[in-house]
């Protein structure tokens, strides 16, 4: 059931949700940290293409959020998304604002 909550995508719950559950155990800006958040949503079928065009000129580690947010997006409305808190909480503006992975 669609909840009336504003919606974030958090990379590092999302790659955490790809790699099982566990924490990762590089940083996102180290070679081997990049090679893992590139390979978890590749066994999900989500491959990066070597060359990206325009977008060689943007951090790998920007890419690599932006492509596990979309992976986390398409979740969504396909009703298999995690979300934190299970029950949305209101800020403290009113609206309940909760996490997807």
């Amino acid at each position: 059931m669609p909840s009336d909550a504003p919606e974030e995508v958090h990379p590092e719950v999302s790659f955490r949700e790809l790699a099982g559950g566990a924490p990762l155990a590089h940083a996102k800006k180290t070679w081997p940290g990049q090679n893992l958040r590139r390979s978890l949503p590749a066994g999900a079928g989500l491959v990066l293409p070597d060359e990206l065009g325009e977008a060689d000129r943007v951090p790998a580690d920007d890419v690599l959020d932006a492509a596990v947010a979309a992976w986390s997006a398409h979740r969504i409305p396909l009703g298999i998304a995690g979300r934190i808190p299970e029950v949305p909480e209101p800020d403290a503006d009113g609206p309940a604002v909760e996490i997807r992975y």
